[in-house]
């Protein structure tokens, strides 16, 4: 089984190329028959991450040399921060996105990788660190744009309800206080079904890159069970900190009432 992965990764070749950038054309020549309109962003969105893919490893492939806490520490504040970003355009229009998405985020990541750096999960290892926190990053980073949007959906559904609130004398977080536990259910939907379904449906990534590269089905899964939970975990923390910090400063309309 060992010699799974030399058959599959080392053999990489122009035809190999050519078939990946074929499903890509795929996906670019239904757009453009559908009239769909996202052709240009899959081909922005494939060369990017292409480019930043490659990036990224090599320098992962320095910083796991270097051995320096700080560092790995470091390049996961720089991701956190990046991530903010993404949160700020799908929260446009919420006071303070970036900085709700950057806390919200750095909480979910801190107190996980804490409590896994505690249990022996995780190491101050590059090879271990990095990659898990680069995992609870981006699936919280998602998980927190989902939110705000949500958020943003819902208090244009029951802009009415909560303006009498206010009028009534409730501050915004009294207002708001109705939509934090349906926000936060929603935003949760897509991490709550993807466990449920785990091994069941689908094959997630992780246990199929573990396998292919030669390990034991029984570790990949063991191992793919442990990132479930702590992606769950992370995501239900990132999100709850989001929502209670957003929706004070979801409610726009203070200046209708006064006007």
């Amino acid at each position: 089984m060992n010699n799974a992965a030399p058959d599959i990764f080392s053999t990489l070749s122009p035809w190999t190329i050519v078939g990946v950038m074929g499903l890509l054309g795929s996906a670019w020549a239904l757009s453009a028959w559908q009239r769909l309109g996202v052709g240009k962003e899959l081909l922005w969105a494939a060369a990017r991450a292409t480019i930043q893919l490659g990036v990224m490893g090599f320098l992962l492939g320095w910083l796991f040399r270097q051995h320096q806490p700080f560092l790995l520490v470091l390049f996961l504040v720089i991701m956190i921060l990046m991530a903010g970003r993404f949160n700020r355009k799908r929260g446009a229009g919420i006071p303070h996105a970036y900085w709700i998405g950057v806390i919200s985020i750095t909480v979910a990541t801190v107190v996980t990788l804490a409590w896994m750096l505690m249990s022996g999960l995780v190491f101050w290892r590059g090879e271990s660190f990095v990659p898990i926190g680069g995992m609870i990053i981006g699936n919280a980073m998602n998980a927190v744009s989902l939110a705000l949007n949500r958020l943003r959906s819902e208090v244009g559904q029951r802009e009415d309800m909560l303006l009498a609130m206010l009028a009534l004398g409730a501050n915004h977080r009294q207002a708001m206080r109705s939509l934090y536990s349906s926000v936060v259910r929603s935003s949760l939907i897509p991490t709550i079904d993807s466990l449920k379904s785990v091994g069941m449906i689908h094959i997630p990534g992780i246990t199929a890159g573990m396998i292919l590269a030669g390990m034991a089905p029984l570790t990949a899964v063991s191992m793919q069970l442990v990132v479930m939970v702590m992606l769950t975990a992370s995501v239900t923390l990132s999100v709850s900190t989001a929502v209670l910090l957003a929706a004070p400063h979801a409610l726009v309309f203070s200046q209708r009432i006064e006007e």
